[in-house]
């Protein structure tokens, strides 16, 4: 048994030896030909964790052996031709917010760290906002809102503007301006080859159609533009905070489904449901947003103050803080966190059904008392006005989710390595009966597990028309690891 042991730890022993060394010269090639201030790092390195952005959720992760952060564009297509031609993986990170299981698929490849590309101008006597490839939308709002426009932006200010466009990119304001890939004008992108090359509606127009929802599939992208808005009220927005106890959702399903065909496209709503471990129950958190009139919005949410909920919050604040108030700051909060681990599960519902979610809700309910592995997460669900969506055709772009009622979200924080079993089977389960009674199985992109295959991520409409896309740009597959067509 001894003997087996030894045998054990000397093949980890080398197998770690290995990628070391597979890592270091990696690193010794791109160092030749890389400008002098693009900079590399080993997982070693004292510069690894503060240098290179840290994954926000570390459950089924890609590894790396090496790190590059190239200073200008030439370097980055520099880094994607040595990665294509060497057969080595790698990824491109801007915010570090993408989490879909398929990333597990990159194994000891490259970090493409774009964090030098964070410029960001706005010209509001064009209506265009142009930014770096690492943006994120909390480097965006202020110079925005100064400018005295507007754009959509997500519900959380630490992700990067480049991944959630490449996904579509939904958020608070999507019911006045659609999707974020819908305010895309172009875009910079350097092909597996390393070409760089320029999207738009007038240039390589198929592509630009393609990375407006399935992007991560075709390249890495250095720059972006823009349009941005004149802001409705001013700028000025109302959010709302609430809380109830669960056996009020009937009521909360019900002011939802009043809004269904007539929401104003300035109101969003989500109801998220968490573990409070004081009453042993769920809680429901309501969050509203009205980008109008503050009189206008309190009418709006009276229903919901009739049903006398606690901790009650409005407040009326420029458009660009919305998303570091709303649901009482706790995304903003949990933005200064990395390497969590969060197993995500996620259904998109075109209709609200009463008895189908009050029985979710049951079933989440009495999950949650029987379970306790469960009591650290989350689910949310939202709803925005459909007229932002509706502004675009579904040809329009690859983003196919123009006609969702609900938006339903778990993350499924594992607080111990031996609760993730309990965890992914709930999340099968709560999954599972919800498309039951929708009848359909897509989802957003950017909320996937993974397991659910590109028909789910990217509909049957487009997925043929993608993957004539891929084989014209990635013929060899060198972009897919994220949710691939």
């Amino acid at each position: 048994m001894k003997c087996m042991v030894c045998l054990a730890l000397a093949w980890v022993c080398l197998v770690s030896l290995a990628e070391a060394l597979a890592g270091a010269q990696i690193a010794q090639d791109l160092r030749s030909t890389l400008s002098s201030r693009s900079r590399i790092y080993l997982p070693t390195d004292e510069g690894w964790p503060n240098e290179i952005t840290q994954r926000f959720n570390s459950w089924n992760g890609p590894t790396y052996v090496v790190a590059v952060k190239p200073a200008v564009k030439e370097d980055v297509q520099k880094v994607v031709k040595y990665a294509a031609q060497n057969n080595v993986s790698f990824l491109a990170t801007g915010g570090g917010h993408g989490y879909s299981g398929t990333l597990s698929a990159l194994d000891h490849g490259i970090e493409l760290d774009m964090g030098n590309f964070k410029t960001v101008s706005v010209n509001a006597a064009t209506n265009r906002i142009s930014v770096g490839g690492s943006v994120k939308f909390a480097d965006m709002m202020v110079p925005t809102y100064s400018a005295g426009k507007a754009i959509p932006v997500g519900g959380c200010s630490c992700v990067g503007i480049t991944g959630a466009t490449l996904g579509g990119g939904i958020g608070f304001y999507s019911g006045m301006y659609g999707a974020t890939s819908d305010s895309l004008v172009s875009a910079e992108i350097v092909l597996a080859s390393g070409k760089l090359i320029t999207a738009s509606e007038h240039k390589n127009a198929e592509l630009f159609w393609g990375i407006k929802g399935a992007g991560s599939n075709f390249g890495v992208v250095t720059s972006l533009t823009f349009k941005v808005y004149d802001p409705p009220s001013a700028g000025q927005v109302m959010n709302a905070d609430m809380m109830f106890p669960v056996g009020l959702n009937g009521s909360l399903w019900k002011f939802a489904s009043s809004w269904v065909g007539k929401q104003p496209k300035e109101l969003s709503i989500m109801f998220s449901m968490l573990f409070d471990p004081i009453s042993q129950q769920l809680l429901i958190i309501a969050n509203i947003i009205y980008a109008g009139p503050l009189s206008k919005g309190q009418a709006l949410i009276q229903p919901l103050l009739d049903l006398h909920p606690f901790n009650l919050n409005i407040t009326y604040l420029p458009w660009k803080d919305i998303p570091d108030s709303a649901n009482y700051g706790f995304p903003a909060q949990s933005c200064t966190q990395t390497g969590m681990t969060s197993i995500p599960y996620t259904v998109n519902l075109y209709q609200i059904n009463f008895d189908v979610l009050i029985a979710a809700t049951k079933f989440l309910s009495d999950s949650f008392l029987t379970t306790p592995a469960l009591r650290g997460s989350l689910i949310a669900f939202t709803q925005y006005a459909p007229h932002g969506f509706q502004l675009y055709s579904d040809k329009s772009s690859a983003f196919p989710h123009r006609d969702v009622i609900l938006y339903v979200q778990l993350e499924g924080a594992v607080l111990n390595p031996t609760d993730s079993p309990a965890i992914d089977s709930f999340g099968q389960n709560f999954r599972d009966l919800l498309q039951q009674s929708s009848g359909r199985k897509d989802v957003y992109t950017h909320f996937a597990n993974g397991d659910e295959g590109p028909v789910a991520w990217y509909s049957a409409r487009n997925v043929r028309r993608l993957r004539a896309l891929k084989a014209l740009y990635d013929k060899e597959g060198v972009f897919s690891f994220y949710n691939p067509v």
